[in-house]
């Protein structure tokens, strides 16, 4: 092989697994249109259900929506701010529709703090801007 051949060779596979994970972002966008579908029919979906069990599909739909919006940004812009975000809003999400016991929903709120307070504190100017 010579040089050239190589280094080009080199340079596509460097790019390779950022191409995959705009595929992959690509996939996970059209489930997010699917899940937009799904909260749709689940808002109509009002006089079949009780209140309770309404609220719980709705909140869990529009839950799984907006995480796999913000993890579709985080593979697309690959900043750290936009890892906390993808990982408060899951944390939120098992906060919210969880119902879990007590000592469970501390812990949330604890790391939901710490992620906070890292990204005020710990992050640096970088952080928040965007990978190319």
């Amino acid at each position: 092989m010579n040089k050239g051949l190589r280094e080009r060779f080199h340079t596509e596979l460097i790019k390779l697994p950022g191409r995959l994970e705009k595929i992959v972002a690509a996939i996970l966008f059209i489930g997010v249109g699917y899940g937009c579908v799904q909260l749709f029919l689940h808002v109509i979906a009002f006089a079949d259900m009780p209140l309770g069990d309404y609220m719980d599909d709705i909140l869990i739909v529009a839950f799984n929506v907006v995480i796999v919006v913000e993890f579709v940004r985080m593979l697309i812009k690959h900043s750290m701010n936009t890892i906390v975000e993808v990982l408060i809003f899951a944390i939120a999400r098992g906060l919210v529709v969880g119902h879990e016991k007590p000592v469970y929903a501390l812990i949330s709120i604890i790391s939901i703090a710490i992620l906070l307070a890292s990204r005020k504190f710990l992050f640096c100017e970088h952080d928040f801007e965007e990978e190319e």
